[in-house]
């Protein structure tokens, strides 16, 4: 029987770093846990600054570190429906807070040395870096957020002259109309990473979007209801 303290999965699929991991399941700690180098900014010459977390003085997978985790803290939804006369209006916002994303996208087109012969992800530090993007906290971001998932505005017109028509509403619905959140990639409401078509352990690497992640559509119905 084969044991061990921890498991190390995901993979965020990071040019330069193929193979290496970016999360860990280790008992006593919930599942969606970064585990990774940590790192504390640029240096003037455009590389990685990376703590020397176990202190012997060499920069190794050895010094990988907690650096973030997945699960919001906090989850919240808020609907209201409103009349007025003959106006009727609702909402439903929700969100989450708290929780970590790895910015996939920006490591692998945010990047200077990716610029010949790809389109490149415009970012502050895109001519700052002088390697290869790693797998680090440079590329853990805070992804809180608040989605106003739908609102519709509706108007109900009088029938009671009409005898062959009960009532009439007409309406507008709109979907995932905005996003607040200071997260830079497409999403931060990623889906379940499903990480790489071998990768049988992509449900314990959650908070990961991917590299070809396609963000929520925004979407406008309008209608009538009628009643007879």
């Amino acid at each position: 029987m084969y044991k061990t303290d921890a498991a190390y999965v995901g993979n965020p699929w990071i040019r330069g770093a193929s193979g290496q991991t970016s999360h860990i399941v280790k008992e006593g700690y919930p599942i969606g846990q970064f585990y990774m180098l940590k790192c504390t900014g640029l240096s003037e010459d455009g590389h990685f600054i990376i703590e020397d977390v176990n202190g012997d003085g060499n920069i190794n997978e050895d010094d990988r570190t907690f650096v973030g985790d997945a699960q919001p803290d906090l989850e919240f939804g808020w609907t209201n429906n409103f009349t007025w006369k003959n106006w009727d209006f609702s909402f439903f916002l929700r969100g989450s807070l708290g929780q970590k994303v790895l910015n996939n996208p920006l490591a692998a087109y945010g990047n200077n040395t990716y610029i010949d012969g790809y389109n490149v992800m415009k970012n502050d530090d895109l001519l700052k870096l002088s390697e290869n993007s790693r797998v680090c906290s440079y590329y853990i971001e805070n992804a809180s957020y608040a989605r106003l998932d739908n609102m519709t505005l509706g108007y109900t017109f009088n029938t009671k002259k009409i005898n062959w028509l009960e009532k009439a509403r007409l309406y507008v619905t709109a979907q995932n109309l905005f996003v607040i959140t200071g997260y830079k990639g497409l999403d931060p409401e990623v889906e379940l990473y499903t990480g790489a078509a071998t990768d049988s352990n992509a449900g314990l690497s959650p908070g990961i979007e991917p590299r070809d992640y396609f963000p929520k559509s925004r979407s406008f119905t309008f209608g009538v209801n009628l009643t007879f």
